[in-house]
């Protein structure tokens, strides 16, 4: 049985989704790497930090901390599109982490 509340949340993220993205494509990749460590960071104190697959990183899971990382890097040798796709991909994970996490603070077991 699908809930209201859960189609209200699939909604919310996909509002959230295409928000962030026109915000995302005009900026610099520099610029989008200091709004990732933001979101990072906002994460990190919400206990929600993801860890995701990315063909940059091989085919292992890695924390989004560590594609922050990556994205620095191809940053300073001068990958500009990959650092921005890569940070870009660091923020969406925080803030859906986040919103996980917030959703979930009331989590009980149903039996």
């Amino acid at each position: 049985m699908i809930r209201l509340r859960d189609v209200f949340m699939v909604s919310v993220i996909a509002t959230l989704s295409l928000a962030f993205s026109p915000v995302y494509a005009g900026s610099n990749a520099a610029e989008t790497i200091t709004r990732a460590e933001q979101d990072l960071k906002s994460a990190v104190q919400s206990s929600a930090v993801w860890r995701l697959v990315d063909k940059a990183t091989g085919s292992g899971a890695v924390g989004i901390d560590k594609l922050l990382k990556l994205a620095k890097k191809k940053l300073d040798e001068g990958q500009d599109e990959e650092a921005k796709r890569l940070a870009t991909l660091v923020s969406w994970a925080a803030q859906l982490g986040i919103q996980q996490a917030s959703e979930q603070k009331q989590a009980k077991p149903f039996y």
